[in-house]
């Protein structure tokens, strides 16, 4: 059973002239837009081959060796999120 209520043309006309007020909603800082996921998003994935010290990645398998790659991708995307020197450092040598 559908239980939307369709609203006729004359009272979506009420609604718009009264206005919306969006003084309780705050704005949406870049950092939020930044980190913003549409539900269901994934990014495409490449698969690719990098050499990593033993220690690294002995601390990315912890103690579970599953999902290491995962953990991997995260930690890079936060080092890009959160603007890490080192990146920058490696993206101004490349220009």
């Amino acid at each position: 059973m559908n239980t939307v209520n369709k609203l006729t043309i004359e009272q979506v006309n009420e609604i718009r002239a009264k206005g919306l007020d969006f003084s309780d909603i705050p704005e949406i800082t870049e950092n939020e837009w930044k980190e913003f996921k549409p539900k269901n998003w994934k990014p495409l994935k490449k698969s690719i081959t990098v050499r990593i010290d033993m220690d690294t990645l002995e601390w990315l398998k912890g103690v579970d060796t599953k999902g290491y790659q995962k953990r991997l991708n995260d930690v890079l995307r936060w080092a890009r999120i959160n603007g890490c020197t080192i990146c920058n450092d490696v993206q101004k040598k490349a220009l």
